[in-house]
């Protein structure tokens, strides 16, 4: 049994292999708008808050003009935006994102699915308004979430839209009391150009 589970990953590793030599990997940078916000239940009058994103990836093909996996590193601006007496006010979180999506192709259309992973490495505070108290240190540095969105390609250029929504909770317990347990969520706009 053991020998056939080895001659099932040797296949298998021959198999990325050969489809490695073949594929025409392709490289592209991408940028757009962020509209973002983080589900603290207990945050007065809670807003989407504008950023931005912009990142490489780079398109490696499975099966040719259908599937490919798209692995891209980005910067970009998160948090959320609220209200306390009339006055806005913002959280604002910058992380470091490590998408890696499975690109099913139609056409010129695009299907995107796949897991994320973030670094936080801003350290944003929160002041929470009854005492005037600031937090420090609120909110974890790692998030980790599902992406999907959908784009289109026309000659080198693509534009996209794409939804991230963090599994994790990112508050940290001397914030959870104030705040509750938040998920980041980031819709994303995007303009990109494969070289």
């Amino acid at each position: 049994m053991k020998n056939n589970h080895n001659k099932i990953i040797i296949a298998f590793a021959l198999f990325l292999i050969s489809f490695g030599i073949k594929a025409q990997v392709k490289f592209g940078v991408r940028a757009g708008l962020n509209a973002s916000t983080v589900s603290f239940p207990n945050l007065p009058n809670k807003s989407e808050k504008i950023g931005f994103h912009a990142g490489v990836f780079a398109d490696v093909p499975l099966v040719e003009d259908f599937m490919s996996i798209q692995p891209e590193l980005s910067y970009s601006t998160k948090g959320t935006s609220f209200k306390v007496l009339s006055e806005k006010q913002s959280i604002n979180m910058n992380y470091v994102d490590l998408i890696l999506p499975v690109s099913f192709k139609m056409s010129d259309f695009n299907i995107n699915v796949g897991p994320f992973a973030s670094y936080l490495i801003s350290t944003p505070d929160y002041t929470y308004y009854n005492n005037n108290s600031v937090l420090v240190d609120a909110f974890k540095k790692f998030d980790a979430g599902l992406s999907a969105g959908l784009g289109y390609n026309f000659n080198k250029m693509m534009i996209g839209v794409r939804y991230n929504q963090g599994f994790i909770d990112v508050t940290e317990d001397n914030a959870r009391v104030f705040l509750g347990s938040g998920k980041n969520a980031v819709g994303q706009l995007s303009l990109g150009y494969k070289f």
